[in-house]
């Protein structure tokens, strides 16, 4: 029979050995839904980058109102894209617990005028049945 000091070590063996990999999964998730978001922006394709969202997300705009749910944040982007014509997503970091987790990071816009812009950024994103989503996306500028 094991003791359970023994179980205990065998406990913490396997948390320090999973930790990792799921902080890069979770990385990995951010990434492929900054790339999804980035290729519906650039594409104008405003519904898309509302369905990156959780149903109830908020999207805290400087200047403006704050966007609730993923037909309020689609109309904002679409607003969004009306002016910028090129968009560029840099992470920072990411950290998780549980079902959130934290971006920081740097955007790089382009406006259709040719303007360059470069503003700072956090999101809380979410796990969901269908995976990480945007849960509250707020960003300034530098």
């Amino acid at each position: 029979m094991m003791t359970r000091p023994g179980i205990f070590a065998i406990a913490l063996a396997l948390v320090c050995h999973v930790t990792p990999a799921r902080s890069d999964e979770v990385r990995s998730a951010v990434d492929d839904g900054n790339r999804a978001f980035v290729a519906a922006f650039l594409r104008g394709d405003a519904k898309a980058i509302g369905e990156l969202y959780t149903e109830d997300a908020q999207v805290i705009a400087p200047g403006a109102p704050v966007a609730r749910g993923r037909a309020a944040i689609a109309a904002a982007w679409k607003k969004a894209m009306d002016s910028v014509k090129d968009v560029r997503l840099e992470t920072a970091d990411v950290e998780s617990s549980g079902d959130l987790a934290a971006e920081t990071g740097t955007v790089h816009l382009v406006g259709k005028d040719g303007a360059a812009t470069k503003e700072r950024y956090v999101v809380v994103w979410k796990r969901t049945k269908g995976g990480w989503k945007l849960h509250r996306d707020i960003w300034n500028g530098e």
